[in-house]
């Protein structure tokens, strides 16, 4: 039974996630100037993150809700691939990156996002990144994500939440401090010269360093 908590997708979104894990296909523009490996030998990190190799099996790592914070603890990045209109369904932390896999437009149908993994680079550029990246249910579309930015991009930590956000926010559900986006201020307030001497060391016009 579906938790009072966490209301299921409407059938028009269940819909566009189901599509979406069925029919994405995933193009990545080359890196100038870095030059890909054929063969490398695949083995598994003291994490269990398998380092997939060209010719090698691609195995979907699994964390449970119940382990997501020790993981976000240690520097991993909560990546949720839902639409925008799942993010307005059940809410989501500021925290979060947002990369969207799919989309429904006006006329019900399922545009795939064709700047998927290069939005994902531009994020993550450091193929050592920590990530978790999760969907509504943690099914197909978190598991076909996950494999393209190992096989595509070749990130060498990711991992799929387990029942997806579903779960996590009918395990943990979401407050209205977890929604709260925080900005640096237009001002940034004394400068440290000023707080350590008394004696403002900034150029005229100049706010924070």
């Amino acid at each position: 039974p579906t938790s009072p908590r966490t209301p299921p997708l409407p059938p028009n979104l269940k819909t566009m996630a189901a599509c979406a894990a069925s029919s994405v296909a995933f193009r990545v523009a080359p890196r100038v100037g870095v030059a890909r490996k054929a063969n490398v030998t695949a083995k598994a990190s003291r994490g269990g993150v398998v380092r997939v190799a060209a010719n090698a099996e691609y195995k979907t790592q699994f964390v449970a809700p119940k382990d997501v914070k020790e993981h976000l603890d240690k520097g991993f990045t909560l990546v949720d691939i839902r639409s925008p209109e799942e993010l307005n369904e059940t809410g989501y932390k500021a925290a979060w990156k947002n990369i969207v896999l799919a989309i429904m437009d006006e006329d019900g149908e399922i545009q795939m996002n064709p700047n998927f993994l290069n939005q994902f680079r531009k994020e993550f550029p450091n193929s050592m990144s920590r990530i978790l990246i999760a969907c509504d249910d943690g099914s197909m579309r978190s598991e076909k994500a996950s494999k393209a930015v190992v096989t595509k991009l070749g990130l060498t930590n990711v991992k799929v939440i387990q029942g997806g956000i579903d779960a996590y926010i009918e395990m943990f559900p979401l407050t209205k401090a977890d929604k709260i986006k925080y900005r640096m201020a237009d001002n940034g307030g004394d400068d440290l010269s000023t707080l350590v001497t008394g004696v403002d060391t900034r150029q005229p016009g100049q706010k924070f360093y």
